[in-house]
């Protein structure tokens, strides 16, 4: 991923100053700490003006519903104090100019205020996207007062510029750079390091990133210095530009590409790019805290597995106890004053040693080994119960783990961990997103976590529905319902099912694959709490 750049930033203002200018602010949101949205508008067209200020993916755009929903916008119930600040300021006012100071990453949106005596003021609102310095600063333009910041900088932040309300306003220091443009071949070629072209190049010339100037290192056939210098000369004077993405989402190109998305406007590409590494990210972030708390778990329930495996194992020592019980109830006559030890014949004819508690008699000594027998036996008993019940939790949670790894839906994954944690959600079927196919005249439902498969079996089925599953693997719980009760299933139905259910299980890759189904009323939840089934009558399909 790159960043938006001063070059980028400047051609947004350009394609879409007709728009701010006039334009109203009809709302101003805030949904977390580096966001805001403004929705404006003008000559009944509303757009949402999207700001990002997160040192991660800085820039601003105005954004598409399509990339609303990859970003995850939630609005809070009460709004932050900034949020507060700016609608009391700028909500309702008209933009009276945009401007994007030469070379800089700052977007600045001019507003006419009128305060609580109707006199009339200039605000700026600076929108600062500047890496981990990235700010939104309200300042009064006629005074060059600051009214409020996003984030406030103490001069134990920063040394060279604190922001604040009351505070001056004044402009970030300003870069070292030249106009490549009016500089010679020659002081070009004598003010870069050769060793690490790209870096030096960038580092000392304004709207050249690392990332153009390697582009154009890498389109250059019979490399030269020079060949380079000019053609980052012709890419500065150009007029037109055209907004591009790599294939895999890693650039963004202001010139065409061959092996490009093209898109018709900066604003686009801008949308476009950052909302997908947005959404990649909060995947990402998804996925990891959901593993996290399943490995955990996981951890947990294979340990007490193994410690109810060693107790399953004692139950040979729990016979040895018994049959020292009953070798001493059939040579009680022996016993007396035999000491701490003692050597006698099992049932079998051979030789066992004994030992004994002194203080005890016989029949105590005997009493004492059929507590021990009676001990270890209940607690076989009962972790070979439950350990049927921890192999249920290790399954469990291995299902979960591959429905994690597999899903690329964001609110999939948020389902699964709100599940984990035992969050309350209304269950009808809006709110679950199950997904389905039609295919044939059947629905076809996908359940993706425990939630959708409760929901799948308590409510969406009826008796004769089909169900399946992957044979002895984690995998999807599929569904098929008939739209009429009177509707046969055809082969080619169930074939489809089977492979549904291929697809989203742990066996998909494999060659060959087990796919049992038989009918809902054959399917009962094995555990209130998981959703487990136990079923029978199944018929199996290899697929």
């Amino acid at each position: 991923m790159i960043n938006l750049d001063a070059l980028t930033l400047k051609l947004f203002e350009q394609e879409n100053k007709d728009f701010f200018l006039g334009a109203k602010i009809q709302k101003v949101q805030q949904p977390n700490r580096h966001e805001l949205i403004f929705n404006m508008r003008k000559n009944g067209e509303t757009k949402k003006f999207y700001i990002n200020f997160n040192p991660k993916f800085y820039h601003i755009c105005f954004m598409s519903t399509e990339n609303e929903f990859k970003r995850n916008i939630s609005i809070p119930k009460t709004a932050p104090m900034f949020c507060m600040l700016l609608r009391k300021y700028i909500q309702n006012a008209k933009i009276i100019n945009i401007e994007v100071p030469k070379y800089e990453r700052i977007f600045e949106i001019y507003f006419e205020y009128y305060d609580e005596l109707n006199e009339k003021s200039q605000l700026c609102l600076a929108i600062e996207l500047m890496g981990k310095y990235s700010n939104v600063i309200l300042y009064n333009y006629d005074t060059n007062v600051i009214i409020g910041c996003a984030h406030n900088v103490s001069s134990e932040k920063s040394r060279e510029r604190e922001l604040y309300g009351l505070l001056p306003y004044i402009y970030p220091p300003k870069q070292k750079k030249r106009n490549l443009l009016k500089i010679t071949f020659e002081s070009f070629k004598n003010s870069i390091d050769i060793d690490n072209l790209a870096v030096s190049i960038a580092s000392k010339y304004h709207y050249l990133t690392i990332s153009l100037v390697q582009d154009n290192i890498d389109l250059i056939k019979d490399f030269s210095l020079e060949k380079l210098y000019h053609n980052l000369c012709r890419f500065l004077k150009q007029k037109e530009f055209q907004a591009s993405i790599s294939k895999d989402f890693s650039k963004f190109y202001l010139f065409d590409n061959l092996d490009a998305i093209r898109y018709s406007t900066i604003n686009e590409m801008i949308d476009n790019y950052f909302s997908y590494h947005q959404f990649n990210y909060l995947i990402s972030n998804a996925k990891s805290k959901t593993f996290k708390y399943i490995n955990n778990q996981l951890k947990k329930f294979i340990t007490l597995k193994e410690k109810q495996e060693i107790i399953i194992k004692k139950l040979d020592k729990a016979l040895i106890y018994k049959n020292k019980a009953d070798i001493i109830m059939a040579n009680l006559y022996a016993l007396n004053g035999a000491g701490n030890q003692v050597i006698l014949y099992d049932f079998d004819g051979k030789e066992i040693k004994i030992d004994l508690d002194s203080n005890l008699t016989p029949i105590e000594n005997a009493n004492r080994y059929y507590n021990l027998y009676k001990k270890t036996k209940t607690a076989y008993e009962h972790a070979s119960v439950m350990i049927e019940e921890t192999n249920s939790q290790i399954l469990y949670f291995e299902e979960l783990k591959f429905f994690v790894d597999n899903s690329n839906k964001l609110e999939d994954l948020n389902d699964i961990y709100s599940e984990l944690i035992e969050e309350k959600t209304i269950k009808d079927e809006q709110n679950y997103k199950i997904d389905f196919i039609d295919y044939d005249g059947f629905k076809i439902y996908i359940g993706k976590n425990k939630k959708q498969n409760d929901y799948i079996l308590s409510k969406l089925s009826n008796s004769e529905d089909l169900w399946f599953h992957p044979l002895n693997a984690p995998g999807a719980h599929i569904l098929v319902k008939a739209n009429n009760s009177k509707q046969e299933v055809s082969n080619s139905v169930l074939l489809k099912a089977a492979e549904i259910t291929k697809e989203y299980s742990s066996q998909k890759n494999n060659s060959k694959t087990s796919i049992i189904y038989t009918k809902r009323k054959y399917v009962k939840k094995a555990n209130n709490k998981l959703a487990f089934v136990t079923y029978k009558n199944e018929t199996e399909i290899i697929i």
